[in-house]
């Protein structure tokens, strides 16, 4: 493996780890090392002259050859072009941080995963009498967050390409309809990664939400006194998320992120979980 590979490697891994443990920013930890990917991919090719996408590619002849299983990972960060990459980093920004949001760090993780991996098996499956037709992009988990979105939040509404804003559920269906073209005409577009990712995210999204993959805070905060720090439209609004949602680890997400936007009335300071109670960074119980 060449060495400019185990360095987009690590990018991923770590970035991925810091992001399960701190619980936060996972979407875009993940635009950030797609760039990594892009730019090191840009810079071997242009010092060498070699097809360093090749390198990090995925092939369906790939899950035959162990060496080359740490495509299945590398494929899901790299891209062809400056569109291609700009596009999926759009979709992960907006999509992808109101879901991360919704259901916390670690849900969203899981579903990115799984979903890019059902994408890439889905590929592998179609084109298996093709071994070496590659495969690369973020768009098979993308794909899966879009899914996992329409089945958990099938009325927020959001903009496609600047059109008028509409139902995920919608959006939805205009994505299957578009693969559907895809599929039907020739081209180089993996619309196959597009359907598995999208079919997967769909179907374990009310599972992964329900697993209990970060700690509840739900039992060590009472909601009058979150109530009390909602002064802002948008505290205001995630309060009623709040108060709404009847999943335990979704609901803990939300107050996760209620905490991390507002502050303490008497100091301004930002504020944490200490036990039974919310406290500031300066010791104000509220």
């Amino acid at each position: 493996m060449e060495p400019w590979v185990l360095t987009v490697l690590a990018a991923i891994i770590v970035g991925s780890a810091y992001s399960w443990l701190k619980r936060a920013n996972f979407a875009v930890i993940t635009c950030a090392a797609c760039a990594v990917a892009f730019v090191a991919v840009l810079v071997v090719q242009e010092n060498t002259a070699s097809a360093a996408l090749n390198e990090v590619a995925f092939e369906p002849n790939d899950l035959t050859h162990p060496s080359r299983l740490y495509t299945v990972l590398t494929s899901m960060y790299s891209h062809v072009s400056l569109e291609h990459i700009l596009f999926n980093v759009l979709a992960l920004i907006f999509i992808g941080v109101f879901l991360e949001q919704s259901i916390g760090t670690r849900p969203f993780v899981v579903i990115y995963f799984v979903a890019g991996l059902a994408g890439t098996l889905a590929f592998a499956a179609a084109n298996w009498s093709t071994p070496y037709q590659g495969a690369v992009g973020a768009s098979g988990a993308i794909s899966g967050i879009l899914g996992a979105a329409a089945r958990l939040y099938p009325n927020e509404r959001f903009s496609l390409m600047a059109l008028i804003p509409m139902p995920l559920w919608v959006l939805s269906i205009i994505f299957v309809l578009i693969q559907l073209l895809i599929a039907f005409s020739y081209s180089d577009i993996a619309w196959e990664a597009h359907v598995g990712g999208l079919a997967a995210g769909f179907l374990i999204a009310p599972v992964i939400v329900r697993t209990p993959l970060h700690r509840r805070v739900k039992r060590m905060v009472s909601l009058s006194s979150l109530r009390k720090l909602a002064t802002t439209p948008e505290l205001k609004s995630i309060m009623r998320r709040i108060e709404d949602e009847e999943v335990p680890d979704v609901r803990s997400a939300w107050i996760e992120h209620f905490l991390s936007k507002a502050t303490c009335p008497q100091c301004g300071s930002k504020l944490k979980v200490s036990r039974e109670a919310v406290v500031c960074q300066k010791g104000h119980i509220l």
